[in-house]
């Protein structure tokens, strides 16, 4: 196994620019493989179920009217388009559910890596599965160090997030392109560039800005690499560290020592967590305790009193605060940003998935009373998204459950089948109509992806009008 140090005085942007650049897919560990594969059959499920939510059309509509050059295909929606406009479209998808993976420091990860890559795959006359496997890994394993190193969720309180996302798809689409070291470097110049902490307002309202942001660093991510594959420089010196480097622009400590740490020999791709629920990460541990108290105890919702949660600061602040609009959303992001909202309708319907956002569902009555039965505050001893709930029945009993790392978590990880299970939960909410034949064969093709010859033709064809 290949390990990549720090050469020389070189900011360790460099270094991650030389790890890309030279692992080949042979390099990759088998867990990492298995990893990456996983990952990419669980973010084409939530890019299928996202096709059709909210503001997509709106944004894949803009994307047609500018026309351009007829580069890479549209899943879904069909037609050609510049490579960086699908990617604009197809980052919304794939984080319009809130159901993406996540890693505890760097945030969401594979959204933005293979909405990039699936964008990118046109500007190449074929790209095959080990290519794209690699390229996803790659990719990953720089945003997430990045992320690691930024610590953006060790604030308090949290009023700015990192632009740290656009340096994994850099990194996947320059490998897919073949970017030089000099190249990529540049191309992460660039990207140094268009990065600045963005507020947490679009979470506190809740707003469509948290699907659409992602289509704009993937748009950005092909743009870079373009640029810097036609010469445009980028700077290659404090990119990530020292007085003009990345993580200085953290008002908070950061940890620079994860950038590099055992670099090409542990993966940190490896500690993402896959979601269970439609909804914010931050109320997950909270649906698990609700339903696992309902099946130990056989209890129903309506026999509910009350319901007292403990919450980390991480979930208090996406999740809980402000009061006002947690218990009283109106609209599916805000939804998926209420834990009130999603222990209310757990309780009711046993999960908290796509059906849970309909108009009716949202209105629902018997919801929005035990909702306001539900209260929570803040315990800053919880660690990361850690919960506690105290439920109360109307007879008087009372059960306790604390949930430390809930369903997905890297100790308590999906199972294949499990992914399957949810890429099927996602297909009736796809923009295109899919055959069972094609979802068998969109599986069957992912989980065998180091043996495709062309990714269009297995991974984006089957999802495309034509």
């Amino acid at each position: 196994m290949r390990t990549f140090e720090k050469v020389g005085h070189e900011d360790p942007m460099a270094t991650l620019c030389r790890m890309v650049v030279e692992t080949k897919y042979e390099d990759l560990p088998d867990n990492v493989i298995t990893c990456a594969k996983h990952s990419i059959l669980d973010t084409i499920a939530v890019t299928i179920g996202g096709s059709a939510a909210e503001g997509i059309s709106a944004v894949v509509g803009l994307v047609k009217e500018k026309g351009g050059k007829p580069e890479s295909l549209l899943p879904f929606y069909g037609g050609k388009v510049p490579a960086s406009e699908a990617a604009f479209a197809i980052g919304p998808m794939a984080r319009a559910l809130d159901l993406g993976h996540v890693q505890k420091w760097a945030g969401h990860c594979s959204e933005y890596n293979l909405a990039s890559l699936l964008a990118a795959t046109g500007l190449k006359s074929r790209v095959s599965g080990k290519e794209f496997i690699n390229a996803f890994a790659l990719g990953q394993e720089v945003l997430i160090r990045i992320g690691a190193a930024y610590r953006m969720w060790s604030a308090e309180p949290i009023a700015s997030i990192g632009g740290h996302y656009i340096f994994g798809p850099v990194a996947a689409v320059g490998k897919l392109l073949g970017l030089s070291f000099e190249e990529l470097q540049n191309a992460q110049g660039i990207a140094r560039e268009m990065t600045q902490p963005y507020s947490t307002a679009m979470y506190d309202d809740a707003s469509l800005i948290i699907r659409i942001h992602h289509g704009f660093v993937c748009q950005d991510a092909i743009n870079a690499c373009l640029l810097a594959k036609r010469g445009i420089t980028g700077p290659h010196r404090e990119v990530l560290v020292g007085a003009k480097g990345y993580l200085a622009s953290a008002k908070w400590q950061t940890a620079p020592e994860e950038l590099l740490a055992a670099l090409g020999e542990t993966w940190q791709m490896l500690t993402v967590h896959t979601k269970l629920y439609a909804s914010c990460r931050g109320t997950h541990p909270s649906i698990d305790a609700i339903l696992e108290l309902i099946r130990e105890h056989g209890f129903q919702a309506g026999d509910i009193a009350r319901i007292d949660t403990e919450q980390s600061p991480r979930n208090w602040a996406h999740v809980c605060e402000p009061k006002s609009a947690k218990w009283n959303p109106q609209t599916m992001p805000e939804c998926q940003f209420s834990m009130p909202y999603c222990v209310a309708t757990a309780a009711y319907d046993g999960t908290v998935f796509l059906e849970s956002y309909t108009p009716h569902a949202i209105a629902r009555a018997d919801v929005h009373e035990l909702m306001a039965r539900i209260t929570a505050r803040e315990d800053r001893d919880l660690p990361e998204y850690g919960a506690r709930l105290h439920v109360t029945l109307k007879d008087g009993r009372r059960f306790d459950k604390e949930k430390l790392y809930p369903k997905g978590d890297p100790i308590d990880p999906f199972t294949e089948p499990e992914l399957i299970e949810k890429l099927k939960r996602c297909v009736p909410y796809s923009a295109y109509a899919l055959s069972d034949a094609a979802v068998a064969g969109l599986v069957t093709a992912i989980l065998r992806l180091e043996t495709i010859e062309d990714v269009v033709q297995s991974l984006i064809l089957p999802l495309t009008p034509h």
